[in-house]
């Protein structure tokens, strides 16, 4: 049994509520100077000691404040809302002694981790909420009776929402109770990075006979790594192009002095314009190396794209457009099995300050253990390994990690681009157009006669890597760009702009766009068929997500008078044929239109609204913006 809660702190009252999923109890207790519910409310946190707790960024928030009143002999509101402030305002988090279990959506889902940070408010809206509140009251406010309830119908309609979310999160959940029970690891507010690493030292400890804890304490050495000691020894090119890469990454240290190092191999006294010139002879993007602190960029054109070679790995694309398949060519998608723990097992990496042999062996028996487990539909076991397979490689450029090691980091990094790039440049010189290039694949359109020759060359590349490839057929690609692009083959696959499911931690406006040029690309629809038949409104919706300093308001005209309605830091909103202005504003005075020379509604309350309400022309704009990034505008149809 689990008690979903939030709580809620201000100058002169605290409220906590929760919420039982499965008898639908509500509870709430209030501490103010008007009412003071602190002796039930500390009997009630007693008689909850064998359930659990559920929240969002409780561990750290909700959790400390609540066992903090549990603590004192006579709790005030003006004392919980002074520690209360003092964690919001502290730069470290402090642990708290959890002696009710604490499950934390917030931790679970990574939302922690700066690329993936959100609110509560935020998942609201991506969630399709029904009811999407700020709180109408500043932190500071004196509440009395008559405000009471308005903070309560704010805690109660957050509490509801993060029970919805728990179930959203049900197989994140079940994955981690069934790891701890068969890992004996306690993973259940870890994000899938840091189970992988647990995973991968528990396998690690046995294998050593050596604590968990013990290893944790192993630290790599921060270093400048030259890459020309990393490069597998079988790394080889015949263009020019790529050869000029291979000699630029072999004379290049990866560190935050890279670009200085490069200026002063090189003759400082020549002009400005001669030392632009040398760096273009080099295809190095002078403004992307800059920005690069520690590591490196790189810029070839070869096969008709533009690579571009960085840390995060290769990329290159075709021009945008629509690439298909026909009677006499074939479009193949050739990537990499498990391309990142394989570069570890096949070239024996492992990090300096751990044992070759034992860590190879390791990482070889998880890679095998998991084989085993997808043969046999074992999908906890293979879930399991797979977090650990993929977890470590990342680890291994964390300096608060065991596995640190930067030279390791980078010849995983450095040596799989390189490796594609081989492959790449095999079939390309066999005749093969190349539409794209990324980390782990490529994807190339080729003469059905080339298939055997193309086979070819692939197996002799697996033979020289001793890694494997797979394949996929596509029968059309819609390309913007690298990142951006729709591929149709058994299944169709979305990314970036094109995706028409969003991660919940991604802003998910106007969703209904992406489907409708995915329908008119794929299927042939015209774009107004599907505007027109979508019946999820919350799909048409747009949402403004406010920074520091900024937040919205709603203008409209009521009564000839001019109304304002302040929606706080997030706003859901909808374009309509007559409404009001959604603004953003900045407390230096800034204003800015959110959907300029359109008139919206606000949304974050779903109302009931007409279809024929709405602005079609605003979504007939923003589909035929998307599909001119694809299509000259005198090939679209709609």
């Amino acid at each position: 049994m689990i008690k979903v809660y939030d709580i809620e702190t201000f100058a002169n009252c605290f409220t906590y509520t929760d919420y039982d999923p499965k008898s639908k109890e509500i509870n709430v207790f209030v501490i103010s100077s008007f009412r003071d519910d602190s002796v039930q409310f500390k009997a009630y946190l007693d008689s909850i000691k064998k359930y659990g707790m559920v929240g969002f960024n409780n561990l750290h928030f909700d959790w400390p404040v609540t066992n903090f009143i549990y603590n004192l002999l006579q709790p005030t509101a003006e004392q919980i809302y002074a520690y209360a402030q003092s964690i919001i305002t502290e730069e470290k988090k402090e642990y708290t002694k959890v002696w009710i279990k604490q499950l934390d959506l917030y931790l679970l889902n990574h939302y922690d981790n700066k690329a993936r940070s959100t609110s509560l408010k935020a998942l609201e809206v991506s969630c399709s909420w029904d009811n999407v509140m700020d709180m109408p009251l500043s932190h500071t406010t004196l509440i009395d009776e008559h405000l009471l309830q308005q903070v309560l119908e704010y805690n109660l309609n957050d509490v509801l929402f993060t029970a919805k979310f728990y179930e959203m999160c049900a197989d994140k959940i079940k994955l981690r109770k069934q790891i701890k029970k068969k890992y004996k690891l306690d993973v259940i507010n870890k994000s899938d990075v840091v189970i992988g690493e647990s995973i991968f030292l528990k396998y690690l400890s046995d294998a050593m006979d050596t604590p968990v804890q013990e290893l944790k304490q192993i630290r790599g050495r921060r270093t400048d790594v030259p890459i020309k000691d990393i490069i597998f020894p079988y790394v080889s090119f015949k263009s020019k192009e790529l050869n000029n890469i291979l000699r630029l990454m072999s004379e290049t240290h990866s560190s935050a002095y890279y670009l200085a190092n490069f200026i002063e191999s090189i003759n400082t006294k020549k002009s400005t314009n001669e030392l632009y010139d040398k760096f273009k002879e080099n295809n190095i993007d002078v403004k992307k190396t800059a920005q690069q602190k520690k590591s490196f960029s790189f810029t070839a054109h070869y096969g008709g794209v533009r690579l571009d070679y960085g840390v995060g790995g290769i990329h290159g694309c075709v021009s945008p457009g629509v690439y298909s398949s026909s009677d006499e060519y074939d479009i193949l998608d050739i990537d990499v099995k498990s391309y990142y723990p394989n570069l570890f097992i096949q070239n024996r990496l492992h990090p300096r300050q751990m044992d070759q042999d034992t860590f190879v062996q390791v990482y070889s028996d998880i890679f095998d253990q998991r084989v085993i487990a997808q043969k046999a539909g074992d999908t906890l076991t293979s879930d399991a390994l797979k977090l650990s397979l993929n977890g470590l490689f990342g680890k291994t450029g964390s300096d608060v990690s065991c596995f640190y090691d930067p030279t390791v980091f980078y010849a995983v990094t450095v040596n799989g681009q390189l490796l594609i790039s081989m492959l790449l440049e095999s079939l390309y010189m066999n005749g093969c157009e190349v539409i794209q290039v990324n980390t782990d694949g490529v994807t190339i359109k080729h003469h059905k006669d080339k298939k055997e020759e193309i086979m070819r060359i692939c197996k002799e590349w697996e033979q020289k890597t001793k890694l494997t490839l797979e394949y996929a057929n596509y029968n059309k690609m819609i390309i913007r760009d690298v990142n951006n692009y729709i591929a149709v083959g058994k299944k169709v696959k979305e990314k970036g702009c094109f995706e028409t499911k969003k991660d919940w931690h991604k802003d998910n406006s106007f969703m209904v766009v992406p489907l409708a040029v995915r329908n008119y690309f794929v299927d042939g629809t015209p774009i107004e068929d599907t505007l027109k038949k979508h019946k999820n409104i919350l799909d048409f919706c747009g949402r403004y997500k406010a920074s520091r300093g900024w937040h919205a308001e709603y203008v409209s005209l009521k009564d000839n008078q001019e109304n304002r309605e302040n929606y706080g830091k997030i706003y859901r909103f909808i374009p309509v044929n007559k409404g009001g202005t959604s603004l953003k504003i900045n407390k230096d005075g800034r204003v800015h239109n959110l959907l300029d020379g359109y008139q919206t509604i606000p949304f974050n309350q779903v109302t009931p609204i007409k279809k024929k309400d709405l602005n079609y022309q605003f979504f007939i704009s923003e589909c035929q913006k998307l599909i001119e990034t694809i299509q000259p505008p005198q090939m679209r149809l709609f």
